[in-house]
């Protein structure tokens, strides 16, 4: 259950940093080039990403 509840906050987590990180680029891409600049679907990549890293995160925790 505890594995289940990280993955669900890591999905959860991991989209809010992507819409983040995607709006963060895309501001630094029209400061600099005048144009906006993005990594297509970066949301959903970094949900992925925090979804496998904070269970393996929180289980070393755990035990270590």
């Amino acid at each position: 259950m505890r594995t289940f509840i990280a993955i669900i906050v890591g999905l959860l987590g991991g989209f809010v940093l992507g819409i983040a990180l995607s709006s963060f680029i895309g501001i630094l891409g029209m400061t600099l080039f005048n144009t906006p600049i993005g990594i297509k679907f970066l949301p959903y990549y970094t949900a992925i990403i925090c979804a496998i890293l904070v269970p393996f995160l929180d289980h070393k925790q755990k035990s270590g």
